[in-house]
């Protein structure tokens, strides 16, 4: 493979990647567990191919409902997004 088939990746995205990723998996872990809703958004930077790259997370509270002011923010955090390059979903079991 020659670099011009090798990905692009920012150096913010190195970064986020390295040490930002490791931490939001445990605050992550640490909000489900106790039934915290919670929303993060990183401004990664911009990517030449795909524009403004973000990474946005979003959790319900132990109800499965966001918390009061989190869908007015994703909606804002969304205006102007081409789409999504990862969304994942999770659902509370009973």
């Amino acid at each position: 493979m020659d670099n011009q088939d090798q990905p692009i990746v920012l150096p913010k995205e190195q970064i986020y990647d390295a040490q930002i990723s490791p931490l939001m998996t445990q605050i992550i872990g640490i909000c489900k567990e106790h039934g915290i809703a919670m929303i993060a958004s990183f401004a990664l930077g911009e990517h030449p191919e795909n524009g403004d790259l973000q990474c946005t997370t979003m959790l319900p509270d132990e109800a499965g409902k966001p918390g009061p002011s989190h869908l007015p923010a994703v909606k804002i955090l969304r205006e102007g997004m081409v789409g999504f390059a990862m969304s994942i979903v999770s659902k509370q079991e009973a």
